[in-house]
């Protein structure tokens, strides 16, 4: 199984997967020709390492035009979406079931900001999105993580990046994330719906705490935090006033006086 053309649901798939995104104007027009099948996605580092890697992938070297890849990812974990189109990032390489020598046309390419010389780590918040936009888009096109590879992996030209990630227990993350479908983060439009609900529906939190906390312990608590009861219960609480109302009902029934059921009170007899 395999996505037939370009893949204008980039954007939309990374942020239903919960991740930020940054769409450059002109990406679902960007590219050197459209995809055949849509098939893999192959993981590269910039070796730049900075905060305008970002450039060279979408305007290219004065050896090779721009662009170089679908997507850069940044150190916080921001997607840039930068075309649609095909991108020169594969070079000459093979990989179990895709194309030798010509995996442009065919696999997405994310290069993820590093200076791949090991002076920079990976951090946390970047690694996770890159598997998890790795997960997105194979689960959208309906592949599993094998058709996730470094661009080491693939390539006949001595490639190292992406450097200092074993792929292996990338790989096995990546799949983790695709097979838990519905498990998968809602996306922040998703989280607003939701929070605006309960807000509708029950007003803010910290008001219905506050007047819940008032109508169990009094007026008291109201202002200044205390436990002062209500002065229509003589100055007890609710539970205290309860509480004195069920002792009194049991002095009654010791002295074989007639009690008034009381809905909602438990029959001691039962």
């Amino acid at each position: 199984m395999a996505w037939s053309g370009d893949p204008l649901w980039l954007a939309d798939v990374l942020r239903a997967e919960g991740l930020k995104v940054i769409e450059h104007d002109g990406w679902k027009f960007r590219g050197h020709g459209d995809f055949g099948n849509v098939i893999g996605v192959l993981c590269h580092h910039t070796a730049g390492g900075g905060e305008n890697d970002w450039r060279i992938v979408q305007n290219g070297r004065s050896d090779l035009p721009g662009p170089l890849a679908q997507l850069v990812l940044e150190r916080d974990g921001t997607y840039r979406v930068i075309a649609a189109g095909v991108c020169w990032h594969a070079g000459r390489g093979s990989w179990n079931g895709w194309p030798t020598n010509n995996a442009n046309y065919s696999v997405i390419g994310i290069e993820a900001v590093n200076s791949g010389t090991g002076s920079q780590p990976w951090p946390a918040v970047q690694l996770d999105a890159y598997k998890r936009g790795c997960a997105a888009i194979l689960r959208r096109i309906g592949r599993g993580s094998g058709d996730c590879v470094a661009h080491r992996e693939y390539s006949s030209e001595g490639k190292i990046d992406p450097w200092g990630i074993d792929m292996n227990a990338f790989r096995r993350d990546v799949q983790t994330i695709i097979d838990r479908k519905g498990d998968a983060p809602m996306s922040a439009a998703e989280v607003k719906q939701i929070q605006d609900f309960v807000k509708g529906f029950v007003g803010p939190i910290g008001s219905d705490v506050k007047d819940i906390r008032e109508q169990l312990c009094g007026l008291g608590q109201r202002d200044a935090g205390g436990y002062k009861g209500w002065p229509q219960l003589n100055g007890a609480t609710l539970v205290d006033a309860v509480a004195e109302v069920l002792k009194r009902l049991d002095a009654l029934e010791a002295k074989d006086c007639p009690v008034i059921n009381i809905p909602g009170f438990p029959d001691k007899a039962a």
